[in-house]
């Protein structure tokens, strides 16, 4: 359905107007009852600034001098100087008619300039919650995959030139994945990464790559590998990104299982 938010944040600006009609508010109004908080969200918030707006705009009677020259347009007065009631009434509501089409016309520019940035703020609410909701759940694998029996922990060292760099491999040899949270790491080229390997002997296997923040650390959960190699190490090398099935780069990390 995120991808259709688009045309039914459309629909909604409309019907929030009272200006959907058919197949289509039928369709808008189903869409509604299905509970879609985004949506509704945005009609609620295009009749709140309708009502904003129409409470805002201040109720003034026409100017004296303009009195005046619609005077001049009716022509001369009746012999005893007044004009009937209902002359003024339908004059004055011709008049109001052109001035209410004039403030119709600044509310819709007004309502569209709102109805974008409203339609802006609701997608970044998506994405941040879409966002959120992919790192708690990779928080709740990472909580799974720590509390798991079998884990084993294994320490890896920095490799001159950078000695201070440190990681900890939380590795489950039965699932055949882990997780990799390191510290220290040296910045890479942009074109490049960190890639950790699985060795077997004298074979390294890729495991896959990831990335450091500014500061050098990186946390890095692997997905679970094919095959039964029992690994006796773990290194980390740079390697250009998207990654290598042979290590080329120097080697900045390296620990016994």
């Amino acid at each position: 359905m995120a991808n259709d938010h688009g045309q039914w944040l459309e629909r909604g600006e409309i019907y929030a107007l009272g200006a959907l009609d058919g197949e289509e508010l039928n369709e808008f109004e189903r869409h509604l009852a299905s509970g879609c908080p985004v949506c509704a969200a945005s009609v609620r918030e295009t009749r709140e600034t309708l009502k904003l707006l129409h409470e805002s705009l201040p109720v003034e009677s026409p100017p004296d001098e303009l009195k005046g020259r619609i005077f001049e347009q009716i022509g001369p007065a009746p012999a005893d100087g007044a004009y009937p009631k209902q002359f003024f009434s339908v004059r004055w509501d011709w008049l109001g008619t052109g001035v209410a089409a004039a403030a119709a016309i600044v509310a819709i520019i007004v309502l569209a300039l709102n109805l974008k940035r409203t339609q802006g703020q609701l997608q970044e609410m998506s994405a941040e919650l879409d966002l959120a909701r992919a790192q708690s759940e990779a928080k709740d694998e990472q909580l799974r995959l720590l509390s798991s029996p079998h884990i084993r922990l294994v320490e890896l060292k920095g490799l001159d030139p950078h000695p201070d760099a440190q990681a900890r491999v939380f590795w489950n040899p039965g699932a055949r994945s882990g997780l990799l949270i390191a510290s220290g790491l040296p910045q890479t080229p942009a074109d490049h990464g960190y890639e950790l390997w699985g060795i077997v002997g004298e074979t390294p296997v890729p495991m896959g790559l990831f990335f450091a923040d500014p500061n050098g650390r990186a946390t890095f959960q692997m997905a679970p590998l094919a095959g039964d190699q029992k690994f006796g190490k773990f290194a980390v090398t740079i390697e250009p990104a998207p990654g290598v099935d042979k290590p080329t780069g120097p080697m900045v990390l390296l620990g016994s299982v």
